[in-house]
């Protein structure tokens, strides 16, 4: 009986399972499969940062890469707000469009039309800017603004050769599939890279959004909320060691298109000239102060100071300033904060932040001489040149004459003949000055473009037979009135400037004016 029972019990569980395998077996209904999900992008801003995944023939895209990726970027979101915010620009940021439910960027995928092979690192970045130009005309409901990030996977991110780095407001990065903010801190190459990998991303972007490079100053460098500047070596540091953006960066981000809220027309141009500058160095700063006169609202000025003794930007130390009413600035800068004196020359570079998003620049010279910068700039009592005249020249070139280093006007320049039969170096300008002056040096207006003159001598004369040389002296390659100091005051009627190179190496000379005090 308990046999029966038994029996009868295996056969119902048998039953039971093979019932309950058959259903688990059955594939759902469709209406039962995940789906892909459909993002619902926004934006209240009328410009936002365009973001491209540019994807060559032969490499396909990498690993979750609109999820990393939007990681990514909400999380240098997050940074470029943080600094904007301790400098009082608000809580302003790049704008994105996004999906803020599933924290996902809108992400645009461009197939290229050529291989990897097509988009080297040298020269890529111009022929996938014409794609990708071309498809924003096809489709111009995907461009909001004039700044785009441009992302290209790589299978090897140690031997990648793609573009990276900032063209303009285009700015380019690379994809892999380890780059994670997860892998920060992580001491492993994986954590190495993610900060190199992603601190370079938002270095160029910083380009692609109109910011020059910048390093921090020395009393920053153990400061745990500052550290390293992004827009300096920041790449190498960011996520991993304190970085930030500088109050000059950010008052140049301030005014930039996809920080605003603003549906204004933003980079329609901008004019703008110093009316008057003066430099001193007093209590171990350097002072600044003077007016300047614009077509496009000004409301902060960046100051860069670059050592001239590389081609490298990199270790410019900044400070910045709202203007003052009518136009004015003042700014002292401590030369303590500076990492290179000794005797190291000096770019000083005023960047006015116009409201419009341009920014206009004027370049001044000083140098370290010992350790104490020696200004040499600023306003002069130069001489009235209205009987002075060049008596001799070189050559000249149609339409650009000997005549115009007088004229006062910053936009006219004598250029040695280049059309045809052009002349080499040396070239020369002689001026007579009509009368007999104490003078004690002289200030040179370089053309500001191509062609600037690097090294001269000075000749002068009392009666235009007899000469006297005043020594051999180096120009500046800037675009501002700079001045040279003679040896002694001297009395003289007339002057030679011998021209012996270039800056760009050519054997071209142009000069915007020349003046002497």
């Amino acid at each position: 009986m308990l046999t029966m029972k038994y029996l009868a019990f295996l056969l119902c569980l048998i039953l039971f399972i093979a019932s309950c395998t058959e259903k688990d077996s059955v594939k759902p209904d469709i209406d039962e499969e995940i789906k892909e999900v459909e993002y619902d992008y926004t934006s209240p801003a009328k410009y936002n940062l365009n973001i491209v995944y540019f994807l060559p023939a032969d490499v396909s895209e990498r690993n979750e890469s609109h999820k990393r990726l939007s990681e990514i970027l909400l999380h240098g979101q997050q940074f470029f707000k943080k600094n904007m915010t301790e400098y009082d620009f608000t809580d302003k940021t790049f704008n994105l469009i996004l999906d803020e439910l599933h924290n996902r960027v809108k992400i645009i995928y461009i197939n290229a039309h050529k291989s990897t092979g097509n988009y080297k690192y040298n020269g890529g970045g111009g022929k996938i800017i014409e794609e990708v130009d071309a498809y924003f005309l096809a489709h111009p409901q995907e461009k909001s603004s004039d700044h785009t990030l441009i992302f290209t996977p790589v299978l090897d991110q140690d031997n990648a050769d793609v573009p990276f780095y900032g063209l303009g407001r285009y700015c380019f990065a690379l994809d892999y599939n380890d780059m994670d903010v997860k892998y920060f801190r992580e001491d492993s190459k994986r954590g190495r890279d993610a900060t190199k990998y992603i601190g370079g991303l938002l270095h160029e972007l910083g380009h692609g959004l109109n910011l020059p490079h910048n390093q921090q100053k020395v009393s920053e460098v153990d400061d745990l909320s500052k550290g390293t500047s992004l827009m300096g070596a920041g790449n190498f540091t960011y996520g991993a060691t304190p970085t930030f953006l500088t109050r000059s960066s950010c008052a140049i981000l301030n005014n930039c298109q996809v920080f605003s809220k603003s549906t204004d027309q933003f980079y329609t141009g901008a004019s703008l000239e110093i009316k008057n500058i003066e430099a001193i160095y007093q209590d171990g700063k350097l002072k600044l102060s003077g007016s300047f006169e614009t077509d496009q609202k000004v409301n902060h000025i960046a100051f860069y100071n670059d050592p001239a003794d590389n081609n490298s930007d990199y270790d410019a130390v900044t400070w910045a300033a709202p203007v003052l009413g009518d136009n004015g600035f003042e700014m002292e800068m401590p030369i303590n904060e500076l990492f290179k004196k000794q005797n190291t020359p000096y770019v000083l570079k005023l960047r006015f932040c116009h409201v419009n998003g341009e920014i206009t620049s004027y370049s001044y010279a000083y140098s370290f001489v010992d350790d104490i910068p020696v200004i040499e700039f600023g306003d002069r009592e130069n001489f009235d040149r209205g009987i002075w005249s060049v008596i001799d020249f070189s050559s000249q070139e149609n339409g650009e004459v000997a005549s115009y280093i007088l004229d006062g006007d910053k936009l006219t320049f004598w250029h040695s003949r280049w059309s045809q039969n052009a002349t080499s170096y040396p070239h020369y300008i002689t001026v007579d000055m009509g009368e007999s002056l104490d003078v004690s040096g002289f200030s040179f207006l370089q053309r500001d473009g191509q062609r600037k003159v690097k090294d001269i001598e000075i000749l002068v004369s009392v009666d235009g037979e007899k000469w006297e040389s005043q020594g051999n002296f180096e120009l500046k390659s800037i675009n501002t009135l700079h001045h040279i100091m003679l040896p002694f005051k001297t009395q003289i009627r007339y002057f030679k400037v011998n021209a012996k190179s270039a800056f760009d190496g050519n054997q071209f000379a142009a000069m915007a004016d020349i003046m002497c005090f």
